[in-house]
């Protein structure tokens, strides 16, 4: 674990594994803990830099103006900060939102590119979805169990939640919302993705591109509403774009499908083309 300065701001890293750069890039509220399950496993076959984003975690929260380009930059600026010219992106829910952004602005910097249950442009149902975020945290702050209630189940299928693990997660979700966030902060990266048009972004991507997630997704499904770009139009509008569905998964696949996203993951990163191949050795 170490600290180093990017655009202005002290941001927390940790470095596992060797072999080529795998960037992960977490979600709004969650800090590096997005990757907990990921980590380990990828970390078996490349170098994984994950990291608390400006506003998160150990990392500063200034209050500032936030958007997917300034989260983007700051990739850019870690991966300078350790001598990393290129590296695979993996972003999950609002980090595949930057991850876009990345991929597109940094195309001669992106090997492989993972959007993991994201979108391009909310529709009004998940405009409405980060609007409750807004309104929860600023009645109860962001640790509130009505705000970790809602979110886990937004994130996880319920299959997930009803069985051993559902209750422990709920509580690990308001410890972590607790201790990774700032509200001013957390309110604004829920007012940036609500007014996000990422759908320029698209045809700029050149990297190889993964776009996966859970056919549970309500947060950020595949099919979303006309004045949305969801899962399903990452996946028809970037070149070199392939998709994997995870069937009975909701918007954490990281978590409520650990193995089946993590196969996918590591094989895609890896070249090969059978994404449900058994990992090697």
């Amino acid at each position: 674990m170490a600290f180093t300065e990017v655009n202005g701001a002290t941001l927390w890293y940790e470095t596992t594994g060797d072999g080529a750069p795998v960037v992960h890039i977490h979600g709004a509220g969650f800090g590096h803990f997005n990757f907990a399950t990921a980590t380990p496993i990828a970390s078996k076959y490349f170098r994984c830099v994950d990291f608390d984003m400006r506003g998160y975690g150990q990392s500063d929260k200034p209050i500032q103006p936030y958007d997917m380009e300034v989260w983007a930059d700051d990739v850019a600026g870690l991966m300078d900060a350790l001598e990393i010219e290129r590296a695979h992106i993996h972003g999950t829910s609002m980090g595949g939102m930057i991850a876009q952004v990345f991929g597109a602005k940094y195309a001669d910097r992106t090997d492989r590119l993972i959007i993991n249950c994201s979108a391009a442009k909310l529709d009004l149902a998940g405009r409405l979805t980060f609007q409750n975020w807004i309104d929860i945290s600023e009645a109860y702050g962001c640790g509130s169990r009505t705000l970790a209630e809602l979110i886990a189940v937004q994130a996880l299928s319920r299959k997930f939640l009803d069985g051993p693990n559902g209750p422990g997660a709920v509580d690990m979700i308001q410890d972590i919302l607790e201790r990774s966030n700032r509200r001013e902060v957390y309110q604004r990266a829920c007012r940036a993705m609500m007014e996000m048009d990422l759908r320029p972004y698209a045809s700029q991507i050149k990297a190889p591109t993964l776009v996966i997630g859970g056919d549970e997704d309500i947060m950020t499904p595949w099919e979303v509403g006309e004045t949305g770009a969801g899962q399903t139009w990452l996946a028809e509008n970037i070149p070199n774009a392939v998709k994997h569905v995870i069937r009975g998964s909701n918007h954490s696949t990281l978590f409520d499908n650990t193995e089946e996203n993590m196969r996918v993951v590591v094989n895609f990163l890896g070249g090969r083309n059978d994404l449900l191949a058994p990992l090697p050795d």
